[in-house]
């Protein structure tokens, strides 16, 4: 996995590339490796289908691209959670329900989701 700076404040990962933001290596350590595991999901997903593939499936199938981010952000969960960081539901619920994703989900499916599934990092 190759880190490229770049001007926005997100990471984006397309194959073997991961575009962070230039503070990225200011965030708390454990964010920040929660974080590349979440992008990490993106590269094994875009190996399996081939780029060309996964990027026209993310761009024009909403399923799709909600599919692929939950499984991320349920990884980063998992990572923040393992270490013993606190996860807040109501953060990821915003940010999936954002335009950043251009209208995957809406906030109250997005809440139900983080919240049963930060619930579920309880007990395990």
């Amino acid at each position: 996995m190759h880190l490229v700076r770049w001007p926005f404040g997100f990471c984006l990962a397309l194959t073997p590339v991961v575009f962070v933001p230039p503070d990225f290596e200011r965030w708390h350590p454990i964010y920040r490796e929660a974080i590349l595991a979440h992008e990490r999901v993106h590269h094994r997903q875009q190996r399996a289908l081939g780029l060309v593939r996964f990027c026209w499936l993310y761009t024009f199938d909403v399923r799709f691209r909600w599919r692929i981010e939950r499984m991320g952000y349920e990884r980063e969960m998992y990572e923040l959670a393992r270490h013993g960081l606190k996860v807040h539901p109501e953060r990821y619920a915003r940010t999936v329900s954002s335009s950043l994703y251009w209208g995957m989900i809406d906030y109250a499916e997005a809440r139900l989701w983080a919240e049963t599934f930060a619930h579920s990092l309880r007990w395990r």
